[in-house]
């Protein structure tokens, strides 16, 4: 009884004193900056307004471009027209100081048993691409394949909008401590 009354004694002490001392406040702060890296994108950018969405969210800006800019249906190689694309968000990241995640969005398929391995492919080697050709740290990049589990609209059509997608999301966010 006696070391009940000691550890029930111990964990007040601990939860009613020191320990919210102990704890770091950490708070994320949001970046006006979203709004000029869009103007940045969209002015470098070579794409039809049809291939290429802009949405502003609290994470950043998130650059979604038509996957068929970037692969055939069913395949991870990168297509050759589309390095020219890669290569100027390269050469937009080289002068920023932003992380960014490299996002595939693919639709259900009946090519693939997991669609989430083939968007992970797919954003796997864009990164790589933009590693070793565009000589960004990799440090600063970071590749998700989603498949069909994070749709732009609802999976009712094989072609609808932008459910098959690359988001190029530009971090702009940071922790304070």
């Amino acid at each position: 009884m006696k070391n009940f009354y000691l550890v029930t004694l111990i964990l007040i002490l601990f939860f009613c004193t020191g320990f919210s001392n102990s704890v770091v406040d950490i708070s994320v702060s949001y970046q006006p900056n979203v709004d000029k890296l869009e103007e940045i994108f969209k002015a470098y950018l070579p794409l039809n307004k049809n291939d290429i969405t802009f949405t502003k969210v609290p994470r950043g800006l998130i650059v979604s471009i038509n996957e068929e800019c970037f692969f055939n249906e069913t395949e991870v190689r990168i297509k050759e027209s589309s390095l020219c694309v890669l290569d100027t968000i390269i050469m937009l990241l080289q002068k920023l100081p932003n992380y960014c995640v490299v996002e595939d969005h693919t639709e259900e398929n009946s090519y693939y048993d997991e669609n989430w391995e083939l968007s992970l492919a797919r954003s796997a080697n864009i990164v790589e691409y933009m590693i070793t050709c565009g000589k960004l740290p990799a440090s600063q990049l970071f590749s998700l394949g989603y498949g069909q589990y994070m749709p732009f609209r609802d999976n009712v059509a094989p072609k609808n909008g932008m459910n098959n997608r690359i988001d190029f999301v530009i971090l702009e966010y940071e922790a304070k401590r």
